[in-house]
């Protein structure tokens, strides 16, 4: 991979590149340099097609089965995973009708907030639901370096679970999330 290319991805968390009709061969060669790529469903393609849909239509529990056409919430992707995958690789085909953009967030800042916050992250525990393979887990794990947050499949098992969903809300401040189109 191009050094500059790396460089923005470890500082920067993304890097967006500007390759139009790109072939599923091209995107695996590209996801490779990255990391290891990984199916995002059991039985799945390492490349997963996105696009809204209606309730009907969608994956069950996915967030196209519970947010149909509106917006998703701001969340981390492979969330439901024991260990959440490090890069995520989007490649926009066709931008659609919607217009809508990705949002992007850093979640370097909030785990560097102050300790206490970094303590209540990596010890708070959350039930992953995720049919027969829900799992116990907490929201950051200093040791594997990674933060996951999605409420459509994360639950809150203790009232202070609920009180750092609110602090974080307070936290993520609309400035610090990145518009991507």
């Amino acid at each position: 991979m191009d050094e500059n290319i790396r460089r923005q991805l470890e500082k920067e968390g993304f890097v967006k590149i500007n390759k139009p009709n790109l072939k599923d061969d091209e995107l695996i060669y590209i996801s490779n340099m990255i990391g290891q790529p990984v199916d995002l469903r059991i039985g799945g393609y390492i490349i997963d097609r996105l696009s809204p849909k209606k309730k009907e239509a969608a994956h069950k529990n996915s967030l196209s089965n519970i947010h149909e056409l509106n917006s998703f919430p701001l969340h981390s992707d492979t969330a439901y995973y024991k260990i959440p995958v490090k890069y995520i690789m989007l490649y926009c085909k066709n931008p659609g009708a919607g217009d809508r953009p990705t949002y992007l967030y850093d979640t370097y800042q909030l785990i560097n907030t102050d300790e206490e916050i970094r303590f209540k992250l990596a010890n708070t525990i959350y039930k992953v639901i995720n049919g027969r393979n829900s799992f116990l887990t907490t929201l950051h794990n200093p040791n594997i370096s990674f933060f996951r947050l999605d409420r459509d499949c994360m639950r809150s098992i203790t009232d202070e679970g609920e009180e750092l969903l609110k602090e974080i809300d307070r936290l993520i401040q609309k400035d610090d999330i990145k518009e991507i189109k």
